[in-house]
């Protein structure tokens, strides 16, 4: 994707930062959306003077704001903005929803308006505690009780989901969902496994090991991830598909701890958590999460390539750059 005017919502995040970047250096020019003013919107301070970036601040609730930045010049939308991290959907789950639905329905009402490509960033939560693995993306949803907060995150992207799939058949807008599965690397939010556990370890604390360690997920670095999601967005035989963006290699958590440990050549080692005492009955967890990629490398031919070993590796290096992060 190349010589493009694109929108990114969620640009000062995580994985919209690298988005951004990517875009920028395959000779995009891109619009960045998002909450904090462009001065506090640290993961952007590498391409905040580019010639080829705008930034917009706002609410991706409030729709005045959103349509400020919406022009009918932009080609695609890649709509990142959501809240994200179980802690916060076990806070406030009404504002996780809120701003999941609501956001998503001001994207489409002006991607309708100028036949605007929408790129949607879903996540493997989608399929919630289903056993059959690994998942491929018509699989069945298996989600517990409402009262259960944990799964507002799951229900919120679903809707989403469900909202622009229709708009996309009625009305013929153009649509990409891709659903990533547990995404790692420099700038993340030290609210996650692996980078919480890099800040603890870089900073002489012992990692979290939650309960046992046993359960499994396909770690997929944040490069893969930016990459798989470009090439779902420029492929024409994706346009009204969903496709998990993942890694298959499957890891315990406490696989995945050892290594970080390992990697940053300390001698430290985990202290357990007890999810129940910590988070009580608005927690539950899954213990196996792995993704059926073939659909993707068929359709644009992308798998993940990164290693643990290495992407774990590029991870600790940047935070030891990054004192600001370690001190966050």
């Amino acid at each position: 994707m190349t010589d493009k005017t694109v929108l990114v919502t969620g640009a000062a995040g995580f994985v919209g930062s690298h988005l951004v970047e990517e875009m920028l250096r395959l000779g995009n020019r891109v619009v960045g959306f998002d909450t904090p003013s462009l001065n506090d919107a640290k993961n952007l301070e590498l391409v905040a003077s580019h010639p080829q970036f705008t930034y917009a601040q706002g609410d991706i609730r409030s729709l005045p704001s959103l349509e400020a930045a919406f022009t009918k010049e932009i080609q695609t939308v890649f709509h990142l903005a959501s809240v994200v991290g179980i802690q916060k959907y076990i806070e406030d789950p009404f504002q996780l929803v809120d701003i999941s639905v609501g956001g998503t329905r001001n994207v489409a009402e002006l991607a309708l308006r100028y036949g605007t490509q929408i790129v949607f960033t879903s996540t493997s939560e989608i399929y919630g505690r289903n056993l059959k693995v690994p998942w491929s993306e018509d699989d069945d949803r298996v989600l517990g009780s409402t009262r259960v907060d944990r799964w507002s995150y799951a229900t919120a992207k679903a809707c989403c989901e469900h909202l622009l799939l229709g708009l996309h058949k009625k009305r013929g807008v153009p649509l990409v969902i891709v659903r990533y599965f547990n995404v790692y690397g420099p700038r993340q939010n030290p609210i996650f496994i692996v980078s919480q556990s890099i800040k603890k370890v870089l900073n002489g604390e012992s990692p979290l090991l939650y309960d046992s360690g046993s359960q499994t997920r396909c770690f997929t670095y944040v490069g893969d991830i930016v990459q798989g999601t470009l090439a779902a967005a420029s492929s024409e035989k994706s346009n009204g598909d969903i496709f998990n963006i993942g890694n298959t290699v499957e890891s315990s958590i406490a696989d995945i701890i050892a290594l970080v440990i390992k990697q940053s050549g300390t001698n430290l080692h985990w202290k357990p958590l007890d999810t129940k005492k910590q988070y009580g009955d608005a927690y539950e967890d899954i213990e196996r999460r792995i993704p059926d990629v073939s659909k993707a490398k068929q359709v644009f031919g992308w798998e993940a390539s990164t290693p643990h070993e290495e992407g774990i590796r590029r991870t600790i290096e940047w935070a030891r750059e990054n004192v600001w992060w370690l001190a966050s």
